[in-house]
């Protein structure tokens, strides 16, 4: 039963080691690489500039509109008497 215990006691002074293995993710592997980064970075851009152009055309839109609004307001201000 020495013994036993002896062995035991040794088990628990030798030391742990770990081996730790780096977690590789697939979707952290693909971003990381350049070629993806350079890609999905083109593709943005070409999101953000329909987007902006579609904002732009709305506001054109919306302006010719209100420059409409103020010439027809324009006329009728033109066509009442004066008063003198």
């Amino acid at each position: 039963m020495l013994a036993r215990f002896a062995i035991n006691r040794a088990a628990l002074r030798a030391p742990m080691v770990r081996c730790y293995v780096a977690p590789v993710r697939s979707e952290g592997a693909t971003a990381s690489s350049g070629s993806f980064r350079t890609r999905e970075e083109a593709q943005e851009n070409q999101y953000i500039r329909r987007r902006e152009e579609e904002q732009l055309k709305a506001l054109r839109d919306k302006a010719k509109k209100a420059q409409e609004e103020v010439e027809a307001q324009e006329k009728k201000v033109a066509g009442l008497p004066k008063d003198e």
